[in-house]
């Protein structure tokens, strides 16, 4: 489904897929034909605890809950996860109260 994913009362969020159990996982799939990247980053509003994962690889935890989107700025190692061609991105968010929502992309800043 499209992101966000979450209740539509969720503060902040703009669920686009309902989501309304106690855990999800989502995978997406993208291409890079060619890392000319300096920097990673997550664009990520999440309500409640996410793990995000790079080609199988844990790259961010977040805890608790935010009700805007956030840069998280990811670690140097993190671009010896990502590869020319194939990647996947996977995120597994839990819910225990309250509003619920997820939606993170990442992107990255270009090498001079």
């Amino acid at each position: 489904g499209k992101g966000g994913f979450g209740h539509k009362l969720t503060p902040g969020g703009i669920a686009r897929t309902e989501w309304n159990t106690s855990n999800i996982w989502l995978r997406r799939a993208f291409k890079i034909d060619e890392i000319n990247i300096s920097q990673l980053y997550l664009k990520i509003q999440h309500d409640e605890d996410a793990e995000i994962f790079l080609n199988g690889e844990l790259i961010a935890k977040v805890v608790g809950y935010n009700t805007h989107y956030e840069l998280v700025t990811l670690d140097d190692h993190v671009l010896e996860v990502i590869k020319s061609g194939q990647n996947i991105l996977a995120v597994h968010c839990h819910q225990t109260y309250g509003g619920q929502y997820i939606d993170v992309g990442m992107f990255g800043s270009k090498s001079k």
